[in-house]
This record gives C-alpha cells, sequence and structure tokens, in this order.
C-alpha cells in the first residue's frame, strides 16, 4: 500500500510539473479547461456506475483512473513539445510552416470526444435519458435488440 501511495504522490507531482509547463508555455486555453472538466465529469460518472452495479466503491479502480487521467497531461506535454520541435525545424530550415497549436488542438479534440464518449456510455448505464443527437455525435448507434454499440 505504501508504495501505491508513493507512486500516486510522484505522478502527482509529474502532473503539476506538466501543468505548470504547459502554463508557461501558454498551451492552456480554453479547450484545455474543456478537456479537464470532461475528465473531471467522466471520473464522477464512471465512479457513480461502480456504485450502481452494486461493486460499491473500489480503490484500486479508482486510483488506476486517476492514474489515466494524469497521463493524459503527460501526453498533451507530449503533444506541446513536439508541436515546438515541428516549428523550431522548420523555422531553423528556412520553412515558413506555421504549427502553432494545431497538433495539440487536435490532441484536446480527440481527448474531448474520447471522454465524451465515456460520459455519455457512464449516463446511459446510470439511467439517465440522453438525447438520440448526443449519442450520435459520440459514435454510438443502436443495434437490432436496441442496444448502445461503438460504430
Amino acid at each position: 500500500m505504501h508504495g501505491l501511495t508513493q507512486a500516486f504522490e510522484t505522478k502527482a507531482f509529474l502532473g503539476g510539473i506538466v501543468l505548470l509547463l504547459s502554463y508557461i508555455s501558454q498551451s492552456i486555453d480554453e479547450v484545455f479547461v474543456i478537456l479537464a472538466v470532461f475528465i473531471v465529469l467522466d471520473y464522477i460518472t464512471g465512479v457513480l456506475c461502480g456504485m450502481l452495479r452494486d461493486e460499491g466503491y473500489n480503490y484500486r479502480i479508482a486510483i488506476k483512473g486517476i492514474v489515466k487521467k494524469l497521463m493524459y497531461l503527460v501526453l498533451i506535454m507530449v503533444t506541446i513539445l513536439f508541436e515546438y520541435l515541428i516549428g523550431m525545424f522548420t523555422s531553423d530550415g528556412g520553412l515558413s510552416i506555421r504549427v502553432e497549436g494545431t497538433v495539440t488542438t487536435a490532441m484536446y479534440v480527440y481527448l474531448i470526444g474520447t471522454e465524451g464518449l465515456s460520459i455519455i456510455q457512464n449516463l446511459i448505464i446510470l439511467g439517465i435519458p440522453v438525447p438520440e443527437i448526443m449519442i450520435k455525435i459520440f459514435g454510438l448507434i443502436r443495434d437490432d435488440s436496441g442496444n448502445l454499440i461503438k460504430k
């Protein structure tokens, strides 16, 4: 248990560093905030689904979920650094290709879509009526028996 706590603290510390570096690089914008809200909503609805299924609150699953969400920050930081390198190499090579924000925004959109799909699935499990348009936006379709499946 002590090792798990240390691993969590280490990842939380690294997540804080990633957040700080992202802020310094001015990469935190409205899209990042939207992603953060989606991440929190997915975590909350996921915990509620576990409780509804009579699985109760499972500490290990909860920690695994938190670690996964923290690793999104690492992925975003890698994307920001990759984008920086592309800009640096193209400008040093005499090319005038502007990529500022493009790759990072694409990563944000991908992660928002992933989290949005999970939130919609969790809401359906919780018995919340979800409008068909939201189901279609997040790539779900109904099979012949009316169950939702991913396209």
